[in-house]
């Protein structure tokens, strides 16, 4: 079995198992969900991962047409692509069309995400430029060498995409809730001193997975987390801010996670994305940013070596959740 056909089909069934978390949780009032559970009980009881039965379906019904206009869309353009009339009936699964995916997601970078898999993934390759590719794919860069145009030109419209969702992190679904709160107000705050670039490339040196560039408090992602720890504290010492007022806010905040990272913590996805309520309560408890109230002892306000921890703990649950599989 060729590494295009292995690669399509764990995101052809990544894809599949989101959808279908999600339509459990609304299954009583959405007739959508209804349908795509019917559908997922119907067609896809048993999930065959090394069969090609999915691609062929994929190719079938997504013809010529359909992915021409897709390799010809502009960035700009992607979102009401996905509300065309002859995009949005379009079927990704037996039953199961684009329209139906993106109601349930309410997400259109992932739609997009797993649309530019499925493009590129769909055709034969070799095993290295499969790797290549995929190696692409788990960052955030839009300079690479690839020696096909055609998805170099889509992978590049993807991370560009990608980079415009962490820039623009206020738009995420849900966001808007925190504006005014106190995490909302501190965020607005920090966000101006942010190194984007820095944060992207955190992420990317390490595939893609959070819970692994945490791990390292000196990158991008281990800074962000030092400066909100230590505005916070000044603030709190200073009687501006009410610590329990954020703890509050960051209980909502947690809640949101999922729809801003996706399956950001790795492993067998639960339909909060691979990042649960635990996780982040562990994380936060990994955290001495406010050490109740008191400026931290140590110069930085991270526990490096809580973070550490909570990185070998989300390795390991991923490797156990992959010999299930």
């Amino acid at each position: 079995m060729s590494s295009s056909l292995i690669i399509f089909n764990q995101y052809y069934y990544d894809l599949l198992t989101k959808i279908r978390t999600v339509a459990k949780k609304h299954k009583e009032h959405s007739s959508t969900a209804k349908k795509v559970l019917e559908s997922v009980k119907e067609n896809y009881k048993e999930f065959d991962k090394s069969a090609d039965d999915y691609l062929k379906f994929l190719k079938e019904s997504c013809n010529d047409d359909f992915w021409k206009s897709y390799f010809e869309l502009n960035k700009e353009d992607c979102v009401e692509w996905l509300k065309k009339d002859d995009i949005k009936t379009v079927s990704l699964f037996k039953e199961i069309s684009i329209a139906d995916i993106t109601k349930l997601l309410r997400d259109n970078f992932m739609c997009h995400h797993y649309l530019s898999v499925f493009y590129i993934f769909k055709n034969e390759m070799s095993d290295d430029d499969a790797s290549t590719i995929l190696k692409v794919l788990q960052n955030f860069d839009e300079e690479f060498e690839m020696e096909n145009e055609d998805y170099k030109k889509v992978v590049q419209r993807l991370n560009s995409m990608k980079t415009d969702k962490v820039k623009e992190g206020a738009s995420f679904e849900g966001m808007e809730n925190l504006k005014d709160t106190t995490i909302g107000k501190i965020a607005k705050d920090i966000i101006k001193d942010v190194n984007i670039d820095k944060l992207k490339q955190s992420i990317s040196n390490n595939d893609g997975d959070i819970f692994k560039a945490l791990a390292n408090p000196e990158n991008g992602l281990g800074e962000l987390f030092t400066t909100v720890g230590s505005k916070v504290t000044d603030k709190i010492s200073s009687g501006e801010l009410n610590q329990e007022a954020i703890m509050k806010d960051a209980m909502k905040f947690a809640s949101l996670l999922p729809s801003m990272f996706g399956n950001a913590g790795g492993g067998e996805d639960d339909g909060t994305g691979g990042f649960n309520m635990a996780d982040m309560m562990k994380m936060m408890s990994a955290m001495n940013g406010m050490n109740g109230g008191r400026r931290p002892n140590t110069r930085s306000s991270v526990n490096k070596q809580g973070l550490r921890n909570l990185a070998k703990k989300q390795e390991l649950q991923k490797k156990l959740a992959n010999k299930k599989k």
